[in-house]
């Protein structure tokens, strides 16, 4: 049998259950570029992954392969070597998706960085103050699944570091989604429930 995500067959109400108040430390790649206010307010869609492009696409797959899974669970009752092939299907597009992501991006000369993460938005360090209120876009690849989100945040906070001799920012800015895809959303509480689940059993192995 082919693998699957681990995102595939985490229950729904376990996503709707977390997804206003779990965060999660974790180690992503992150871009950000400021939008003007006025430009952001005039444009027609405001989702930025709304229109598919190699750094998202993976993305895309995956949410429809979750609204997919119930049909393929059927299938597979039906047919193991029809859903047999389906699924080394779908293993070939993904594998298609991260060939796409990695001639668009430069894996290797963008680091990744700490941030605090959950459904409704995150919280990283930066080196100059950025205003609150200020609208970003951003682009969120979660590691080790390199799945691209593009989304528009607002940033709510911006606070001085006590320390900054380490990593060289001198700031902490913590920013919320605004017109976040619900299928965005909801990779993100995937994968935070993935990392939650991975963070137990390490520290459940050093008890050990």
């Amino acid at each position: 049998m082919t693998r699957r995500s681990p995102f595939t067959d985490i229950p729904c109400e376990s996503l709707q259950e977390r997804r206003s108040f779990f965060r999660v430390s974790d180690q992503v790649v992150l871009t950000y570029a400021l939008v003007d206010k006025e430009e952001y307010q005039a444009l027609p869609d405001k989702r930025s992954n709304s229109t598919t492009n190699g750094f998202n696409l993976k993305a895309k797959f995956m949410a429809l392969d979750r609204a997919m899974r119930p049909l393929f669970r059927r299938l597979e009752e039906r047919s193991e070597e029809l859903a047999g092939c389906l699924e080394a299907m779908n293993e070939k597009l993904e594998m298609l998706a991260e060939v796409v992501l990695r001639h668009e991006v430069d894996l290797d000369n963008l680091p990744s960085r700490e941030v605090n993460l959950s459904a409704g938005g995150l919280s990283f360090e930066v080196q100059r103050p950025i205003e609150p209120g200020q609208i970003l876009r951003l682009r969120l690849l979660l590691e080790p699944s390199d799945i691209g989100i593009e989304a528009f945040a607002r940033v709510v906070y911006c606070r001085p570091l006590q320390s900054t001799a380490e990593r060289g920012f001198g700031y902490r800015v913590g920013v919320e989604f605004k017109h976040l895809r619900e299928e965005d959303a909801d990779l993100i509480i995937r994968h935070v429930l993935c990392k939650e689940a991975d963070q137990r059993r390490q520290e459940g192995g050093k008890q050990d």
